[in-house]
């Protein structure tokens, strides 16, 4: 696989398409990156996949925020040739060795994030346990407990009878020997829209100045604008105290 390091546009990078390997991003590792790069320190490169048309961030989210952070136009990144996939395969195993240390829920992330793929969870525990950086019982651990899952839902399937009529209906029994009621305070049940809208993944930083700016480089300024009127309509029929400016 070809790579090559140079500095790229950073409103080239995506972040948005499930190479994110951490559950959150630490704010405190932000603040501590951008004072190195603001100095003048030497950082390691930034890991991209060039698929022909864009470039996903693979590795190196943290240094990709401090360098926004400081707003920095462009960030010096290691490039493969390679698919979106290929980024996400690669990013399961990124900071094992280097950077911030990763978290039982990273591991977790990244072995689930093969495990839930139709062609990844193919591969043996091993397998998926080296490329991802993590031992072999703990990717064992949570195969098993995706496959009770699993057998779970399939239990719940709808189940076909014959009416006294001799037409064919179905007979949804995932709730039978089932007894639920909501009291008078739950809320109503959030109504997904149909037919179901086009989605896009986004690790969200919790700091909402990050959060706004992935935004932004995601979406678009235009997508950022509408989904700013469209939260301060709705907080205004929620009647907020205080106005909304």
């Amino acid at each position: 696989m070809t790579t090559k390091t140079k500095h790229l546009p950073i409103d080239q990078i995506r972040i948005d398409g499930g190479t994110q390997p951490r559950v959150s991003i630490d704010e405190q590792v932000v603040d501590d990156y951008s004072q190195l790069y603001s100095a003048g320190t030497d950082m390691p490169p930034v890991t991209v996949f060039f698929d022909g048309a864009t470039y996903w961030l693979a590795d190196g989210f943290h240094r990709y925020w401090a360098n926004r952070k400081i707003e920095n136009d462009q960030i010096l990144a290691e490039v493969h040739q390679g698919t979106q996939r290929d980024a996400i395969l690669y990013s399961v195993g990124a900071n094992a060795d280097h950077g911030l240390r990763r978290t039982n829920a990273d591991k977790r992330k990244a072995v689930l994030t093969m495990l839930e793929d139709e062609k990844w969870s193919t591969r043996t525990d091993r397998k998926i346990s080296r490329q991802c950086r993590a031992t072999h019982p703990f990717v064992g651990r949570l195969r098993a407990s995706l496959v009770t899952v699993t057998s779970e839902k399939s239990v719940q399937k709808p189940r076909s009878y014959k009416t006294k009529h001799g037409t064919i209906a179905t007979m949804n029994t995932a709730n039978i020997g089932r007894h639920r009621s909501r009291g008078p305070d739950s809320p109503n049940p959030i109504r997904q829209p149909k037919p179901a809208l086009k989605q896009t993944n986004l690790n969200l930083p919790h700091d909402p100045v990050y959060g706004a700016r992935a935004i932004i480089s995601a979406m678009g300024d235009d997508y950022a604008l509408g989904l700013t009127d469209s939260i301060v309509d709705y907080l205004r029929e929620k009647n907020m105290k205080g106005p909304i400016v």
